[in-house]
Protein backbone atom coordinates (compact mmCIF):
# COMPACT_ATOMS: atom_id res chain seq x y z
CA UNK A 1 0.00 0.00 0.00
CA UNK A 2 1.43 3.42 -1.03
CA UNK A 3 1.91 5.94 2.16
CA UNK A 4 3.51 8.52 -0.11
CA UNK A 5 1.25 10.73 -2.32
CA UNK A 6 4.18 10.86 -5.15
CA UNK A 7 4.80 6.83 -5.32
CA UNK A 8 4.56 5.41 -8.45
CA UNK A 9 0.99 2.70 -8.32
CA UNK A 10 0.12 0.52 -10.51
CA UNK A 11 -1.73 1.99 -13.59
CA UNK A 12 -5.18 1.09 -14.35
CA UNK A 13 -6.91 1.79 -18.02
CA UNK A 14 -10.46 0.97 -19.03
CA UNK A 15 -12.15 0.77 -22.21
CA UNK A 16 -15.79 0.76 -22.96
CA UNK A 17 -17.94 1.87 -25.64
CA UNK A 18 -21.07 0.62 -28.14
CA UNK A 19 -21.05 -2.68 -29.72
CA UNK A 20 -19.24 -2.91 -32.65
CA UNK A 21 -17.11 0.14 -31.83
CA UNK A 22 -13.78 -2.57 -32.21
CA UNK A 23 -12.94 -2.60 -28.73
CA UNK A 24 -10.78 -6.41 -28.25
CA UNK A 25 -9.03 -4.99 -31.91
CA UNK A 26 -8.07 -1.83 -30.80
CA UNK A 27 -6.50 -4.10 -26.81
CA UNK A 28 -4.88 -5.76 -28.83
CA UNK A 29 -3.35 -3.34 -30.96
CA UNK A 30 -2.97 -0.84 -28.46
CA UNK A 31 -1.51 -3.52 -25.92
CA UNK A 32 1.16 -4.85 -28.61
CA UNK A 33 2.40 -1.46 -29.26
CA UNK A 34 2.66 -1.17 -25.31
CA UNK A 35 4.79 -4.00 -24.98
CA UNK A 36 6.81 -3.43 -28.13
CA UNK A 37 8.10 0.27 -26.27
CA UNK A 38 9.60 -1.93 -23.91
CA UNK A 39 11.36 -4.36 -26.42
CA UNK A 40 12.76 -0.94 -27.86
CA UNK A 41 14.05 1.10 -24.30
CA UNK A 42 16.00 -0.51 -21.40
CA UNK A 43 14.10 1.48 -19.55
CA UNK A 44 10.32 1.60 -17.95
CA UNK A 45 9.88 5.16 -18.79
CA UNK A 46 10.51 6.86 -22.13
CA UNK A 47 11.04 10.93 -22.35
CA UNK A 48 9.66 12.33 -25.36
CA UNK A 49 8.54 15.61 -26.84
CA UNK A 50 4.79 15.96 -26.68
CA UNK A 51 2.13 18.17 -27.57
CA UNK A 52 0.02 20.30 -24.57
CA UNK A 53 -3.34 18.73 -25.26
CA UNK A 54 -5.50 21.50 -23.83
CA UNK A 55 -8.26 22.27 -26.72
CA UNK A 56 -8.45 25.74 -25.49
CA UNK A 57 -4.84 26.85 -25.43
CA UNK A 58 -1.74 27.68 -27.95
CA UNK A 59 -0.28 24.15 -28.51
CA UNK A 60 2.88 24.11 -27.01
CA UNK A 61 5.62 21.42 -26.96
CA UNK A 62 6.54 19.47 -23.46
CA UNK A 63 8.69 17.24 -22.16
CA UNK A 64 6.89 13.68 -20.35
CA UNK A 65 7.55 10.42 -19.79
CA UNK A 66 6.17 7.84 -21.81
CA UNK A 67 4.77 4.76 -19.87
CA UNK A 68 6.23 1.35 -21.27
CA UNK A 69 4.89 -1.52 -18.52
CA UNK A 70 7.20 -4.51 -18.24
CA UNK A 71 3.76 -6.31 -18.35
CA UNK A 72 0.23 -5.98 -18.80
CA UNK A 73 -2.87 -7.85 -17.60
CA UNK A 74 -6.03 -7.16 -19.94
CA UNK A 75 -9.64 -8.57 -18.45
CA UNK A 76 -12.52 -8.46 -20.85
CA UNK A 77 -16.14 -8.69 -19.71
CA UNK A 78 -18.58 -10.72 -22.07
CA UNK A 79 -22.01 -10.32 -21.99
CA UNK A 80 -24.13 -13.49 -20.47
CA UNK A 81 -27.19 -14.84 -22.28
CA UNK A 82 -30.04 -13.79 -20.24
CA UNK A 83 -31.47 -16.87 -21.52
CA UNK A 84 -29.28 -19.53 -20.74
CA UNK A 85 -26.72 -17.76 -19.02
CA UNK A 86 -23.72 -18.98 -20.69
CA UNK A 87 -21.14 -16.39 -22.38
CA UNK A 88 -18.86 -17.67 -25.27
CA UNK A 89 -16.22 -15.56 -23.83
CA UNK A 90 -14.81 -14.37 -27.80
CA UNK A 91 -13.04 -11.57 -27.04
CA UNK A 92 -9.88 -13.34 -26.30
CA UNK A 93 -9.96 -15.11 -29.62
CA UNK A 94 -9.78 -11.75 -31.16
CA UNK A 95 -6.67 -10.97 -29.48
CA UNK A 96 -5.38 -14.34 -30.60
CA UNK A 97 -1.63 -12.15 -30.87
CA UNK A 98 -1.63 -10.45 -27.84
CA UNK A 99 -2.84 -13.79 -25.62
CA UNK A 100 0.35 -15.14 -27.00
CA UNK A 101 2.44 -12.65 -25.71
CA UNK A 102 4.73 -13.95 -23.11
CA UNK A 103 4.60 -10.50 -20.97
CA UNK A 104 0.79 -10.62 -21.87
CA UNK A 105 -1.67 -11.57 -19.34
CA UNK A 106 -5.91 -11.89 -21.22
CA UNK A 107 -8.36 -12.98 -19.24
CA UNK A 108 -11.95 -13.44 -20.69
CA UNK A 109 -15.01 -12.95 -17.71
CA UNK A 110 -18.55 -13.22 -18.00
CA UNK A 111 -20.81 -10.43 -16.64
CA UNK A 112 -23.33 -12.95 -14.99
CA UNK A 113 -25.85 -10.55 -15.40
CA UNK A 114 -24.12 -7.94 -13.74
CA UNK A 115 -24.97 -4.57 -15.33
CA UNK A 116 -22.52 -1.64 -15.22
CA UNK A 117 -20.64 -3.49 -18.12
CA UNK A 118 -18.01 -5.13 -15.58
CA UNK A 119 -18.35 -8.78 -14.11
CA UNK A 120 -19.21 -9.42 -10.67
CA UNK A 121 -14.97 -9.80 -9.39
CA UNK A 122 -13.76 -7.41 -11.99
CA UNK A 123 -12.66 -5.09 -9.37
CA UNK A 124 -11.02 -7.82 -7.45
CA UNK A 125 -9.39 -9.68 -10.74
CA UNK A 126 -7.99 -6.07 -11.00
CA UNK A 127 -5.95 -5.81 -7.78
CA UNK A 128 -4.74 -9.64 -7.90
CA UNK A 129 -3.00 -8.09 -11.39
CA UNK A 130 -1.89 -5.55 -9.32
CA UNK A 131 -0.60 -8.22 -6.89
CA UNK A 132 0.71 -10.63 -9.67
CA UNK A 133 3.55 -7.72 -10.44
CA UNK A 134 1.21 -6.19 -13.16
CA UNK A 135 2.09 -2.77 -13.84
CA UNK A 136 -0.46 -1.96 -16.41
CA UNK A 137 -4.17 -3.65 -16.15
CA UNK A 138 -6.64 -3.06 -19.01
CA UNK A 139 -10.31 -3.51 -18.65
CA UNK A 140 -12.52 -3.82 -21.37
CA UNK A 141 -15.99 -3.64 -20.87
CA UNK A 142 -18.97 -5.34 -22.77
CA UNK A 143 -20.46 -3.35 -25.33
CA UNK A 144 -22.59 -0.41 -23.04
CA UNK A 145 -24.85 2.32 -23.34
CA UNK A 146 -24.81 5.92 -21.81
CA UNK A 147 -25.45 5.22 -18.14
CA UNK A 148 -23.41 2.11 -17.73
CA UNK A 149 -20.47 4.10 -16.06
CA UNK A 150 -19.41 1.73 -13.17
CA UNK A 151 -16.06 1.19 -14.97
CA UNK A 152 -15.01 4.83 -13.65
CA UNK A 153 -15.11 3.40 -10.03
CA UNK A 154 -12.82 0.45 -11.03
CA UNK A 155 -10.20 2.04 -13.54
CA UNK A 156 -7.61 5.33 -13.21
CA UNK A 157 -8.17 6.13 -16.31
CA UNK A 158 -11.47 6.00 -18.34
CA UNK A 159 -11.51 5.71 -22.38
CA UNK A 160 -14.41 6.05 -24.64
CA UNK A 161 -13.93 3.90 -27.81
CA UNK A 162 -16.37 5.45 -30.31
CA UNK A 163 -17.36 4.22 -33.77
CA UNK A 164 -17.85 6.75 -36.99
CA UNK A 165 -21.03 7.79 -36.98
CA UNK A 166 -21.74 7.05 -33.45
CA UNK A 167 -23.33 10.52 -32.82
CA UNK A 168 -23.59 14.64 -33.42
CA UNK A 169 -22.77 17.42 -31.22
CA UNK A 170 -25.95 17.00 -29.73
CA UNK A 171 -24.71 13.19 -28.52
CA UNK A 172 -21.41 14.28 -27.21
CA UNK A 173 -23.77 17.14 -25.18
CA UNK A 174 -25.80 14.19 -23.42
CA UNK A 175 -24.84 13.48 -19.55
CA UNK A 176 -24.28 9.64 -18.99
CA UNK A 177 -20.55 7.98 -20.27
CA UNK A 178 -19.39 11.00 -22.26
CA UNK A 179 -19.58 13.39 -19.18
CA UNK A 180 -17.00 10.08 -17.17
CA UNK A 181 -14.66 9.49 -19.46
CA UNK A 182 -11.25 11.20 -19.24
CA UNK A 183 -10.61 10.79 -23.25
CA UNK A 184 -12.59 9.94 -26.27
CA UNK A 185 -10.97 7.56 -29.01
CA UNK A 186 -12.57 7.48 -32.59
CA UNK A 187 -11.53 4.30 -34.29
CA UNK A 188 -11.81 3.18 -37.60
CA UNK A 189 -10.12 6.06 -39.09
CA UNK A 190 -9.15 4.26 -42.09
CA UNK A 191 -10.28 3.46 -45.70
CA UNK A 192 -14.04 4.22 -46.37
CA UNK A 193 -14.65 5.37 -43.16
CA UNK A 194 -11.51 7.75 -42.79
CA UNK A 195 -13.91 11.35 -43.66
CA UNK A 196 -17.14 9.62 -41.11
CA UNK A 197 -14.70 9.57 -37.94
CA UNK A 198 -13.55 12.88 -38.64
CA UNK A 199 -16.55 14.28 -38.75
CA UNK A 200 -17.43 12.13 -35.69
CA UNK A 201 -14.72 13.31 -33.97
CA UNK A 202 -15.32 17.10 -34.59
CA UNK A 203 -18.58 17.00 -33.52
CA UNK A 204 -17.29 15.74 -30.22
CA UNK A 205 -14.52 18.09 -29.98
CA UNK A 206 -17.68 20.70 -29.94
CA UNK A 207 -19.47 18.89 -27.68
CA UNK A 208 -16.27 18.45 -25.01
CA UNK A 209 -16.30 22.27 -23.90
CA UNK A 210 -19.62 22.13 -22.63
CA UNK A 211 -18.37 19.62 -20.38
CA UNK A 212 -16.56 20.17 -16.99
CA UNK A 213 -13.97 18.02 -14.74
CA UNK A 214 -12.84 18.22 -11.94
CA UNK A 215 -10.54 21.08 -11.04
CA UNK A 216 -6.87 20.24 -11.65
CA UNK A 217 -7.73 17.63 -14.31
CA UNK A 218 -4.57 17.10 -16.83
CA UNK A 219 -3.39 20.42 -14.83
CA UNK A 220 -4.31 22.66 -17.64
CA UNK A 221 -4.35 25.81 -15.10
CA UNK A 222 -3.12 25.85 -11.06
CA UNK A 223 -2.21 29.28 -9.89
CA UNK A 224 -3.70 32.95 -11.20
CA UNK A 225 -0.63 33.55 -13.11
CA UNK A 226 -2.20 30.58 -15.46
CA UNK A 227 -5.10 32.87 -16.05
CA UNK A 228 -7.73 31.27 -12.73
CA UNK A 229 -9.78 34.03 -11.46
CA UNK A 230 -9.61 33.86 -7.41
CA UNK A 231 -12.80 34.64 -5.45
CA UNK A 232 -13.21 34.34 -1.57
CA UNK A 233 -9.65 33.11 -1.49
CA UNK A 234 -10.24 29.93 -3.83
CA UNK A 235 -8.98 29.63 -7.11
CA UNK A 236 -11.04 28.76 -9.33
CA UNK A 237 -9.67 27.27 -12.63
CA UNK A 238 -11.95 25.82 -16.13
CA UNK A 239 -10.58 22.47 -16.38
CA UNK A 240 -9.54 21.11 -19.54
CA UNK A 241 -11.67 19.37 -22.02
CA UNK A 242 -11.03 15.57 -22.43
CA UNK A 243 -9.00 15.09 -25.56
CA UNK A 244 -11.15 13.74 -28.87
CA UNK A 245 -8.37 11.70 -30.90
CA UNK A 246 -8.50 9.62 -33.79
CA UNK A 247 -7.10 6.71 -34.31
CA UNK A 248 -7.32 3.36 -36.77
CA UNK A 249 -6.37 -0.32 -34.90
CA UNK A 250 -6.00 -1.72 -38.42
CA UNK A 251 -3.49 0.37 -39.55
CA UNK A 252 -2.22 1.50 -36.05
CA UNK A 253 -2.95 5.05 -37.18
CA UNK A 254 -2.66 7.34 -33.75
CA UNK A 255 -1.92 4.79 -31.03
CA UNK A 256 1.47 6.89 -30.64
CA UNK A 257 -0.37 9.76 -29.90
CA UNK A 258 -2.98 8.28 -27.72
CA UNK A 259 -0.36 6.49 -25.78
CA UNK A 260 1.11 9.69 -25.10
CA UNK A 261 -1.64 11.46 -23.81
CA UNK A 262 -2.68 8.27 -21.92
CA UNK A 263 1.02 8.59 -20.20
CA UNK A 264 0.57 12.83 -20.21
CA UNK A 265 -2.41 11.80 -17.50
CA UNK A 266 -0.60 8.87 -15.73
CA UNK A 267 2.07 11.19 -15.26
CA UNK A 268 -0.02 14.29 -13.97
CA UNK A 269 -1.98 12.15 -11.54
CA UNK A 270 1.09 10.32 -9.87
CA UNK A 271 2.69 13.06 -9.50
CA UNK A 272 -0.20 15.30 -7.86
CA UNK A 273 -1.60 12.54 -5.70
CA UNK A 274 -4.79 12.34 -7.72
CA UNK A 275 -4.25 8.80 -7.95
CA UNK A 276 -4.27 7.79 -4.22
CA UNK A 277 -7.70 10.00 -3.19
CA UNK A 278 -9.34 8.34 -6.28
CA UNK A 279 -8.45 4.99 -5.12
CA UNK A 280 -9.73 5.89 -1.72
CA UNK A 281 -13.17 6.82 -3.00
CA UNK A 282 -13.21 3.44 -5.16
CA UNK A 283 -12.74 1.28 -2.65
CA UNK A 284 -15.44 2.80 -0.55
CA UNK A 285 -17.48 2.58 -3.71
CA UNK A 286 -17.21 -0.85 -3.59
CA UNK A 287 -17.44 -1.59 0.18
CA UNK A 288 -20.90 -0.34 -0.03
CA UNK A 289 -22.00 -2.27 -2.94
CA UNK A 290 -20.43 -5.67 -1.75
CA UNK A 291 -22.49 -4.69 1.20
CA UNK A 292 -25.62 -4.35 -0.61
CA UNK A 293 -24.83 -7.85 -2.36
CA UNK A 294 -24.32 -9.43 0.89
CA UNK A 295 -27.68 -8.15 2.25
CA UNK A 296 -29.63 -9.47 -0.89
CA UNK A 297 -28.21 -12.91 -0.65
CA UNK A 298 -28.74 -13.26 2.98
CA UNK A 299 -32.31 -11.82 2.64
CA UNK A 300 -32.65 -14.38 -0.01
CA UNK A 301 -31.26 -17.64 1.54
CA UNK A 302 -33.46 -16.59 4.95
CA UNK A 303 -36.62 -19.02 5.55
CA UNK A 304 -38.10 -16.40 7.67
CA UNK A 305 -37.94 -13.98 4.80
CA UNK A 306 -38.32 -15.95 1.75
CA UNK A 307 -41.41 -17.39 3.61
CA UNK A 308 -42.76 -13.70 4.49
CA UNK A 309 -41.46 -12.83 0.83
CA UNK A 310 -43.92 -15.34 -0.46
CA UNK A 311 -47.24 -14.07 1.20
CA UNK A 312 -45.81 -10.23 -0.37
CA UNK A 313 -45.41 -11.63 -3.52
CA UNK A 314 -48.90 -13.18 -4.03
CA UNK A 315 -50.27 -9.64 -2.57
CA UNK A 316 -48.17 -8.31 -5.63
CA UNK A 317 -49.46 -10.46 -7.77
CA UNK A 318 -53.09 -9.70 -7.18
CA UNK A 319 -52.58 -5.73 -7.80
CA UNK A 320 -52.78 -5.75 -3.66
CA UNK A 321 -49.54 -3.68 -3.16
CA UNK A 322 -47.58 -1.67 -5.22
CA UNK A 323 -43.81 -2.72 -5.99
CA UNK A 324 -42.08 -0.03 -3.56
CA UNK A 325 -44.33 -0.90 -0.57
CA UNK A 326 -44.12 -4.36 -0.83
CA UNK A 327 -40.09 -3.80 -0.77
CA UNK A 328 -40.69 -1.83 2.61
CA UNK A 329 -42.66 -4.12 3.74
CA UNK A 330 -40.20 -6.94 3.39
CA UNK A 331 -37.09 -4.99 4.50
CA UNK A 332 -39.41 -4.38 7.39
CA UNK A 333 -39.27 -7.93 8.19
CA UNK A 334 -35.16 -8.29 7.84
CA UNK A 335 -34.91 -5.22 10.08
CA UNK A 336 -37.26 -6.93 13.03
CA UNK A 337 -35.65 -10.15 12.64
CA UNK A 338 -32.20 -8.33 13.49
CA UNK A 339 -33.97 -6.41 16.40
CA UNK A 340 -35.23 -10.03 17.71
CA UNK A 341 -31.71 -11.84 17.51
CA UNK A 342 -29.93 -8.47 19.25
CA UNK A 343 -32.52 -9.06 22.04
Amino acid sequence: KPKDKKCRVPFRLGIAGPPGAGKSTFVEALGLYILGLKENSSTSDLTVEVNNLSQNSTPRTESTSVFAPEKLAVLCIDPSSQVTGGSILGDKTRMSNLSHHPRAYVRPSPSSGTLGGLGSYTHDAVSLCEMAGYDLTIVETVGVGQSEVELAECVDMFLLLLAPGGGDELQGSKKGIVEVADVLVVNKADGEYEKVAKKTASEYKKAMGLLRKPVGWWGKKSSESDGCSKENGAIDCAPAAPPVLLISAKTGFGLEELWQTISKYREFTNSSGNVIEKRKKQNRYWMWKYLRERVLETAKNNPRVKSRADDIEKCLDEGLMAPRVAAGELWKSIVYQGDEKSE
